[in-house]
């Protein structure tokens, strides 16, 4: 079920940290994915707007760490991820960008004690740049896939997933190319999976990046939003359908839809 472009607005302005992921989850009846899904949506768009300008401070931002502050308290006073605040300072440290990657993303030892403990909070508490973050999307996809899967062998559906496509270089591909299949009446040739809220910014990237290439070779599709989408972007292609959450019964969707993110703080020990 689509939500209405105010309740997608509420719930944009109401979610700034996972604690409110699982607090206004309950509050409005929703999974706890779908408002996670706009928290990360919101996450996003804010570094974008400002990442290149935190980028160019990044010798002021190391100042403030030598002078004693812990990478997430400079994290938290730019409200800005912890992880790429963490880039940034090893990048004035003067590591290259293989060994930032490999520090920041990967666990690596630097060899200085305090920077390792920082380092591995920042992980604990980034919910979207994290290696954590990235493997639980990761996760999110695959069961989105999964399910689909399921779903099409139930309406007896023969289709070809992407991972058995024989690639042309260039070329854009979905996720599942299907046959025999009819939706609402509609006759679909394919299938691409998104683990992610689409409102009309979001969908106007994938239309433009992907699902308008899908239309033009293959015909009508389907894409799903597993974690919903504003009620303003339906119709506008009479070619494709939109589904999202609502529209599937799984085992695995529960594990799909609800997990709130629980960071911890692993240089005292504390839990949330």
């Amino acid at each position: 079920m689509p939500l209405r472009k105010e309740e997608y607005r509420q719930i944009y302005s109401l979610v700034s940290s996972p604690e409110d992921v699982c607090i206004y989850a309950r509050k409005l009846r929703l999974p706890e994915g779908v408002l996670e899904a706009v928290l990360n949506l919101k996450v996003v768009r804010s570094v974008k707007e400002s990442y290149h300008f935190w980028k160019k401070r990044k010798e002021e931002l190391l100042a403030e760490w030598e002078a004693g502050k812990s990478i997430v308290e400079i994290a938290e006073e730019r409200r800005f991820p912890p992880v790429l605040i963490a880039r940034f300072l090893l990048s004035a440290m003067g590591f290259s960008k293989k060994k930032v990657k490999r520090l920041a993303l990967n666990g690596e030892s630097s060899g200085n004690e305090r920077l390792d403990m920082e380092l591995a909070d920042a992980q604990a508490r980034d919910f979207v740049f994290s290696r954590q973050a990235h493997e639980k999307q990761r996760i999110r996809g695959e069961l989105g896939e999964e399910i689909i899967k399921a779903w099409l062998r139930s309406r007896g559906a023969a289709f070809l997933s992407e991972d058995s496509m024989v690639k042309v270089a260039g070329a854009k591909t979905p996720d599942f190319l299907v046959s025999e299949l009819r939706i609402l009446g509609m006759r679909v040739a394919w299938v691409e999976s998104k683990a992610v809220f689409a409102d009309e910014e979001e969908h106007k990237h994938y239309m433009r990046k992907q699902l308008s290439h899908y239309i033009k070779n293959f015909g009508p599709g389907i894409v799903v939003y597993w974690y919903g989408y504003v009620d303003t972007i339906l119709g506008e292609n009479k070619d494709l359908l939109i589904l999202d959450y609502t529209s599937f019964t799984h085992p695995k969707l529960e594990m799909l839809l609800n997990e709130c993110w629980v960071p911890r703080n692993t240089v005292s020990g504390d839990g949330v």
